[in-house]
């Protein structure tokens, strides 16, 4: 998939990272990006890496390690168009990239989310650890999942 950043955010213009970033996880076989697609059309992707990067957030850092996710996978980022959201595709993504993880001999898998999407990671098995705001006073949730 290497050199496919551009037509992901093309067809996904909602995904977080930019095509530089994109990029680096289609490079990376510490990384995977999982496509869903609909004909030639790409409805909805998932990215994650095998060992979780320091979030940058002091509280958000002192919970992984207090959880002993520090060092596993992190669901970095998903995005489903619109209209394909409650169709299951962001759980079969998910689902995924947690077998991928635990494939990996990953044991847990955590992520960042807001506040309004818990219940959706909570029904796919996942708890709240903590909570934590960002340099912009947003409130984001870190929620893990036992693989």
């Amino acid at each position: 998939m290497k050199g496919q950043a551009p037509m992901v955010k093309k067809h996904l213009p909602v995904v977080c990272p930019d095509v530089d970033y994109i990029e680096r996880m289609l490079e990376s076989p510490e990384a995977i990006v999982i496509l869903t697609k609909e004909g030639d059309d790409i409805v909805g992707v998932a990215g994650g890496w095998l060992e979780g990067t320091p979030s940058g957030h002091e509280v958000e850092d002192a919970t992984l390690k207090q959880y002993s996710a520090y060092y596993e996978a992190h669901l970095d980022w998903i995005a489903v168009r619109e209209e394909y959201r409650e169709k299951g595709i962001g759980a079969t993504l998910i689902e995924k990239l947690c077998i991928w993880a635990k494939e990996n001999g990953k044991e847990k898998i955590w992520t960042e989310v807001s506040p309004e999407t818990t219940a959706f990671y909570q029904k796919l098995e996942f708890q709240e650890i903590g909570r934590f705001q960002n340099e912009k006073q947003e409130e984001y949730v870190t929620m893990l999942k036992q693989l």
